[in-house]
């Protein structure tokens, strides 16, 4: 073969590879299943050094514990009005500080400590109480608990995601959002993301699967109307639906639906030996917070203003899958829901529309 032959085979083979890795290397067309990915407006990636846990009680320290444990924070300052209580709780933890990667845990009862915090958690709150440990029935008292503590706060930490975890969430957070004017997608509840632990656990164990195997959510509010997607539930890409006659609905001769009623009263069974609920819900909001320290985040059940979605004409705070990063929820996903469960989500939002009308903010 002459000289130039191979000259031209080889450039031709040159061209070939160029051609290959430049297809490789453009960006992929934009998929139709990013309509379903609706983006929030002023969204901001940040970092988050500084965290602030508002409230030493139970649930707070719980939450402190965990975020400590799991290293996501070099800088955490506990607030509580008890000032010796928040002062008892952060020398504790410091006296161990060498086993949390010598992590800072500073006590606050002013909120000046909590200056320039990159995430603010708040516990603070009346505790449910009462035969049914209603969430609804705590809210007045927790609201003006926030009224005086929420505009110091921001005022303090103008950039900070704020997490809502005082009962009851969903109301709070609309309350929260509405006090301190913050935008949604920095002020938000971890809502429906334990909800939606509980779900996959107690179908997990049916099916003798590890949870984190098992794939579903719990949407609307976090409380006695929540709505289980049985429709999206799935295990190894199969739908739970698609082999499971009538399931949780009709004469669901496998009786899936006593579930449902499980998955709203968990917390009511640990509550009325305890007297309160917390590692279930640290772990959750611990797990949202890692979602924001890192890599791209992660799609979670969580509550904020979903005004526009699956029908809300009103500005309701309720939980629904949603893309959480270190700037917030950047993306909400509107599930594919049948019939029944979209009236359930819409009946679910006017429970909450009636407690947040009934707030006086």
């Amino acid at each position: 073969m002459a000289l130039s032959q191979l000259i031209r085979l080889n450039m031709a083979h040159i061209q070939a590879k160029m051609c290959s890795t430049k297809s490789l290397s453009s960006k992929p067309t934009k998929s139709s299943f990013a309509k379903l990915m609706k983006p929030m407006k002023e969204f901001k990636r940040s970092r988050i050094p500084k965290i602030s846990v508002v409230g030493a009680g139970q649930v707070g320290t719980a939450i402190s514990c965990m975020l400590l444990l799991r290293n996501l924070t070099k800088h955490l300052v506990i607030l509580d009005i008890n000032y010796e209580l928040a002062k008892a709780e952060a020398l504790d933890f410091q006296q161990a500080s060498a086993f949390l990667s010598d992590a800072r845990v500073v006590p606050c009862g002013d909120s000046a400590n909590s200056k320039n915090s990159d995430v603010v958690i708040i516990t603070a709150g009346a505790r449910p109480s009462g035969k049914d440990r209603s969430r609804l029935t705590a809210m007045k008292k927790t609201v003006e608990i926030l009224k005086k503590a929420v505009p110091k706060l921001v005022e303090l930490s103008p950039k900070a995601t704020f997490i809502v975890i005082s009962n009851p969430a969903d109301v709070m957070t609309y309350a929260v959002q509405r006090i301190a004017k913050l935008p949604k997608h920095r002020c938000f509840t971890t809502g429906c993301h334990l909800d939606s632990v509980r779900f996959r656990n107690l179908i997990a164990n049916r099916l003798r699967l590890p949870p984190s195997q098992v794939h579903g959510y719990v949407i609307g509010e976090h409380g006695a109307s929540a709505v289980p997607v049985w429709s999206n539930v799935s295990v190894a890409g199969i739908r739970l639906n698609d082999v499971v006659k009538n399931l949780a609905c009709g004469d669901d001769p496998e009786n899936w639906a006593e579930i449902n009623e499980q998955v709203v009263t968990g917390g009511l069974a640990v509550g009325k030996t305890k007297g309160y609920t917390n590692w279930a819900v640290a772990l959750t909001c611990t797990d949202i917070v890692h979602a924001m320290c890192g890599g791209k985040g992660k799609i979670a059940s969580v509550g904020t203003d979903m005004q526009g979605m699956h029908g809300i004409k009103d500005n309701v705070v309720l939980s629904l899958p949603s893309l959480v990063t270190a700037g917030g929820i950047s993306h909400v996903f509107e599930l594919p829901l049948t019939d029944v469960e979209q009236r359930k989500l819409l009946a679910s939002a006017d429970v909450l529309l009636e407690a947040q009308c009934s707030l006086d903010i």
